[in-house]
């Protein structure tokens, strides 16, 4: 569809970085520059615009006034700093589009729509500016309050509230409408469907996450006399750690994936031994007490391998997000659309997370996946075919058709 592509292709140039990526951290100036172009597009189609206090986005079609009731669709415009053009842009530009076209299929069949329908960009999906992730999304749910989400800090200490007002959208015009269903399209970030020669995915759920950050204390000293012995070297304790936590995984053997993602180390010079660290880690894994056994495990060594060589460890930040199961009759409904539609699906259960595991707290919510080639993500080599990205499209739009004049 070229107007999808064209729109792609747009919104890749804000924030382009020289790979060919896109690098649009939420509260920037980036960040502000797509959402600009984002009320631009739903202005031109006629949908009327909502920002909420945490600056969700919202464009509405009014497809039937006398109800409250409304459908939403859409996914997120930031990015990591090595993102794609396609991670969470696709289900906000899909969306947009998807909305327009089934306006107008409710125009050629007069009162065939009982609901609303609306598009949303979610803020800091990403979380890579500002901790946790799933920001906006979480706020709209009421799994975050307000208060706790603009006191989210980077690490220069500006803060999510600060940033939002700083680009003007802490908004004030909240979505008036009951959301009654959530839609969200998104590409795999795997290589499931791939494999499987697969369209489409109608994700049934998601993984167990522990995500842990350390601190790691020891004691700062000049790099060169400081014997060995004394040394207290909390960043040697912290490159063990992560060692450690991929051996942790690998004796499991129940296939969980883990990661340390980042690192900050003080004072951060070439001729000081590092006196503090803080390294954030992750753990998934489908089962809870899979993930349970490997980060308990992990916690234990790790403070008695530190404690060895004199530096302690403390835990900053523990956040568990538990395995959801998103709505059973939306997986029904996309795997009887995507049949209709002539698309080979399939159903499992996602590792990423998607504001759709947000939203699901208090909207039915469902989960599109497109393939991802190579199953590449935040990167900015990532990759989905035209056609591919095409039938998503096409799917969203039979979806929400049969939500929005569904007649329960």
């Amino acid at each position: 569809m070229t107007a999808l592509h064209d729109l792609i292709a747009r919104f890749a140039r804000i924030g382009a970085t020289d790979d060919g990526g896109v690098c649009r951290l939420a509260g920037t100036a980036r960040d502000k520059e797509a959402r600009d172009l984002f009320l631009h597009e739903i202005a031109d189609r006629g949908l009327v615009p909502r920002i909420d206090a945490i600056g969700n986005l919202f464009g509405v079609a009014m497809l039937a006034p006398a109800s409250t009731d409304v459908v939403m669709t859409g996914s997120h415009l930031d990015s990591q700093p090595t993102g794609g053009r396609y991670d969470g842009v696709f289900g906000v530009l899909a969306g947009i589009l998807a909305v327009e076209a089934v306006r107008e299929r409710c125009r050629a069949n007069p009162g065939a729509a009982r609901r609303n329908l609306a598009v949303v960009n979610w803020t800091n999906e990403e979380g890579a500016r500002f901790q946790p992730s799933l920001t906006g999304s979480s706020v709209f749910a009421g799994a975050l309050s307000l208060k706790d989400a603009y006191a989210c800090s980077d690490v220069e200490g500006v803060t999510l509230g600060e940033a939002l007002a700083a680009i003007g959208y802490c908004g004030t015009t909240p979505l008036e409408h009951n959301p009654v269903r959530y839609v969200e399209l998104h590409v795999e970030q795997g290589d499931r469907l791939e494999q499987a020669a697969a369209d489409i995915a109608a994700v049934s759920g998601a993984w167990m996450t522990r995500k842990i950050s350390v601190m790691f204390e020891g004691d700062y000293s000049h790099t060169g006399p400081m014997p060995m012995a004394l040394r207290r070297d909390a960043l040697r304790a912290a490159a063990r750690a992560i060692e450690a936590l991929y051996q942790e995984v690998a004796r499991e053997t129940a296939g969980a994936h883990a990661s340390a993602g980042r690192i900050s180390v003080y004072p951060n010079s070439p001729n000081v031994v590092a006196g503090r660290v803080r390294v954030w880690f992750e753990i998934r894994h489908e089962a809870e007490d899979v993930v349970s056994a490997i980060s308990d495990r992990f916690l234990k060594r790790i403070a008695r391998e530190s404690g060895e060589i004199g530096v302690g460890i403390s835990i900053a930040a523990d956040e568990r997000r538990a395995g959801t199961v998103l709505d059973p009759g939306g997986v029904t409904l996309v795997l009887s659309a995507a049949a209709d539609l002539g698309f080979k699906a399939m159903t499992f259960k996602t590792i990423t997370g998607h504001d759709a595991l947000a939203i699901q707290k208090s909207v039915p919510s469902s989960l599109i996946f497109v393939p991802s080639e190579g199953g590449l993500s935040h990167n900015p080599r990532e990759f989905t075919a035209p056609a591919a990205l095409d039938k998503g499209y096409a799917l969203l739009t039979e979806v929400l058709w049969r939500m929005v004049t569904a007649k329960a």
